[in-house]
């Protein structure tokens, strides 16, 4: 029978672990995950999509087509095996009509659908995609570098990971320069106004020797929360901030 093998760590990287650990700064709160936010027709197409009415298979109806195909009145083309027909593209949306979008679990991936909900409610199926495939597009579009940067795995959460140097000694709260404390104070206020649930830690290991800052930050924000442009842009702008 074959022995276990033992984990051994020594006295001194217990000591340096346990110091990052109570040096490890963290904004928190949790409500329940949104999993539906309600969107205006701007930020469909700040993601890549026209929202168009014409046929479908000549059946009249509501469907996306993505902007950097240029679509025009007129056009009749096949994707995916079915054929569209471009009546309208709408600038703004009828009525009691409205764009939902909806998070989920599927094959162990997050994965967006959007829908158009007409004013007497009848939802139509606008697009399924995988939640990383587009917030990374929606990120490239918008520029937002450094989410792109520190994006790390999506679900009904995004986790984001930004990491500066190597580590070392994590540094008590007293000694944290301001813009790091600047970060935790903007996290906090995202978390309260903005995203209502999420998780932001930083330890920071001081500087190195050409004077930069090394430090590990991760973002958790539910995913819904992302397709409000104005919440990702701040994260965006948070984490551009730490450098």
């Amino acid at each position: 029978m074959a022995k276990k093998r033992r984990s051994w760590v020594s006295a001194e990287e217990l000591a340096r672990r346990h110091q990052r650990a109570l040096n490890t700064f963290v904004r928190e709160n949790w409500t329940d995950i949104p999993e539906e936010i309600e969107v205006k027709l701007r930020s469909l197409k700040a993601w890549g999509f026209d929202l168009v009415m014409g046929l479908r298979e000549g059946v009249e109806t509501v469907f996306v087509s993505e902007t950097e195909k240029g679509r025009q009145v007129g056009d009749v083309y096949e994707e995916g095996g079915e054929t569209f027909e471009v009546r309208e593209i709408l600038t703004e949306l009828p009525k009691g009509a409205k764009l939902l979008v909806r998070v989920g679990l599927e094959d162990r991936r997050g994965v967006i659908r959007a829908y158009y909900q007409d004013p007497q409610g009848e939802e139509t199926l606008l697009f399924t995609l995988p939640a990383a495939e587009l917030l990374l597009a929606y990120f490239k579009k918008r520029g937002f570098g450094k989410l792109l940067e520190a994006f790390h795995s999506s679900g009904l959460t995004t986790e984001f990971i930004q990491k500066r140097g190597e580590e070392g000694r994590a540094y008590p709260f007293e000694q944290l320069p301001n813009k790091m404390r600047r970060a935790l104070r903007e996290a906090r206020d995202i978390i309260r106004k903005r995203t209502e649930s999420g998780r932001f830690s930083l330890v920071y290991f001081g500087k190195n020797k050409d004077g930069d800052d090394r430090y590990f930050a991760t973002w958790l924000v539910p995913t819904i929360r992302l397709f409000d442009v104005d919440v990702a842009e701040r994260l965006d702008k948070m984490f551009a901030a730490m450098d």
